[in-house]
């Protein structure tokens, strides 16, 4: 079984999760996390290696040095998988696998690291990166009777 031939498989045995070719070496998945609800992600065939990526957050506003150096520890936890920059400024989960590797089991091992290494993140990402932001919004959830921000 060939690398697309493994993805297409291993997305036909998952019925609940949104999927879709888009190109003639390209997928478009979103999975579903607890913290990060949504994680886009995308594959791509290439001739020698499968490529994951995935959109983890905008640049942050602000404490970004902190940010990087938790992100940067982070990597060393990941299987296969490292937070990059964006040259937007943006960060991402990224990947490469050769393609002799590219089997349903190891599909299923990645996109679980990706879902796991982006949800557990996230909420400590979001705080540093945006502290300010995340305060203004509880200050005026208070103002306003709606409770605290769950990202508090």
């Amino acid at each position: 079984m060939d690398a697309a031939e493994a993805i297409e498989a291993w997305l036909a045995d998952q019925p609940d999760l949104l999927g879709e070719r888009s190109s003639a070496h390209g997928w478009d998945l979103m999975l579903s996390g607890e913290r990060k609800r949504t994680i886009p992600v995308h594959l791509e065939v290439g001739a020698h290696t499968l490529t994951v990526q995935s959109f983890f957050m905008r640049a942050p506003d602000e404490n970004a040095d902190e940010l990087y150096a938790y992100l940067l520890r982070r990597n060393m936890r990941t299987y296969c998988l490292r937070f990059a920059l964006h040259p937007d400024g943006d960060i991402l989960l990224v990947g490469v696998l050769p393609l002799a590797a590219v089997t349903t089991d190891e599909l299923d091992r990645l996109l679980g690291q990706l879902l796991a290494a982006a949800d557990e993140a996230f909420d400590h990402a979001l705080r540093t990166g945006f502290t300010s932001y995340i305060e203004r919004e509880q200050a005026w959830r208070a103002k306003v009777g709606l409770g605290r921000n769950p990202i508090s």
